[in-house]
């Protein structure tokens, strides 16, 4: 591979795990010797592994999963090389289509790698199954809270509960919410939503 040639392919063999601060470790041995692919395995390893809220001078930012706002000259500093050849970098990475940059304020730059969850191995299957479990527990939400008119709160632990449950447990907590306000049957003593599906109540007869 030459020093310049970025990744081409590289999405068609399979897949090694390899621990994201060994990588970091091994790139940041080579001081001002990386080459393009080191500088774009640099970039994978810095981006966003989950979306997160940047605070630039007071300002609030999105930054997805996938994405950085680090400005040219920060990056420059990371690979140990000039701003001309890190621009240079990032200009050939956009025309290959392995990011997109976009500005953001005070200099920085918004890069997103293009196909993230590709380059770090998840599938569009799990993004499927994940689409399709908060779906599932949207449905769950409303209906509990419209059946046993309690207050809607601590969606969070609800949605942490919802996570744990198997796929026919999740339809039985659904579809068990009318035969659990039954058996209960005072309303004071109905179990939030979280408490519900923590308790497994959909399996009391």
């Amino acid at each position: 591979m030459k020093k310049e040639q970025l990744p081409f392919q590289a999405l068609t063999k399979g897949y090694v795990l390899l621990p994201k601060n060994l990588l970091m470790y091994s790139l940041n041995q080579k001081e001002n010797n990386l080459t393009y692919f080191d500088a774009f395995l640099m970039v994978l390893t810095k981006v966003n592994y989950k979306d997160n809220i940047a605070v630039i001078r007071g300002c609030t930012v999105e930054c997805k999963r996938g994405e950085s706002l680090l400005s040219c000259n920060s990056w420059a500093k990371l690979f140990n090389w000039t701003t001309g050849k890190t621009r240079r970098f990032f200009s050939k990475m956009e025309k290959e289509n392995l990011i997109t940059s976009s500005p953001v304020k005070y200099g920085m730059k918004r890069i997103k790698v293009v196909d993230y969850d590709l380059w770090t191995g998840k599938t569009s299957h799990n993004a499927d199954l994940k689409s399709r479990c908060e779906e599932q527990f949207k449905v769950f939400w409303d209906e509990y809270h419209e059946i046993t008119q309690l207050p809607k709160m601590n969606i969070g632990d609800a949605r942490k509960e919802w996570r744990k449950l198997s796929q026919k447990e999740r339809d039985l907590a659904i579809g068990k919410i009318y035969s659990y306000c039954e058996s209960v049957g005072i309303r004071t003593y109905f179990k939030n939503a979280g408490n519900y599906l923590k308790g497994q109540c959909f399996y009391n007869e």
